[in-house]
């Protein structure tokens, strides 16, 4: 079992923005070598992502259309956020996490699967809890 991020999903599926342990990782999820699941905000991040790339030039929209396609075939189960809004906001905090990141984070110390990301903060916060973390982050 992984935990996917919306960060991990952008370098694996956006041109020229692949790291090999993270694209390795979704590569397994696609083919449902290994089973995945991901924060309920998952979708609403990866095509905010793809939007953003497809507003900026960064690929065509027939590319835009491909990652589409590739979020809406990735096998990831979403979870529901189980803490109360206080008691997220305080974790999240004691983190220095965005909610959106900590969340991630929260579901995959839940699951005790390995978090997979490109974010640096969510690298930074595994790390401090010694939580495994799949990244091509230096």
């Amino acid at each position: 079992m992984l935990v996917v991020d919306a960060s991990a999903f952008a370098s694996w599926a956006f041109p020229a923005d692949h790291g090999e342990r993270v694209s390795q990782a979704l590569v397994r999820v696609m083919t449902e070598e290994e089973s995945a699941s991901s924060a309920a905000i998952f979708p609403l991040e990866a095509l905010h992502a793809a939007g953003r790339a497809l507003a900026r030039g960064r690929f065509t929209p027939s590319v835009h259309q491909h990652v589409l396609r590739l979020l809406s075939r990735l096998p990831v189960a979403l979870a529901p956020l189980r803490l109360s809004p206080l008691e997220f906001w305080s974790w999240s905090q004691s983190l220095q996490l965005t909610a959106y990141d900590a969340a991630y984070l929260k579901l995959a110390v839940d699951l005790k699967a390995p978090l997979v990301t490109m974010d640096r903060n969510l690298q930074r916060a595994c790390l401090q809890l010694d939580h495994p973390v799949i990244t091509d982050l230096p």
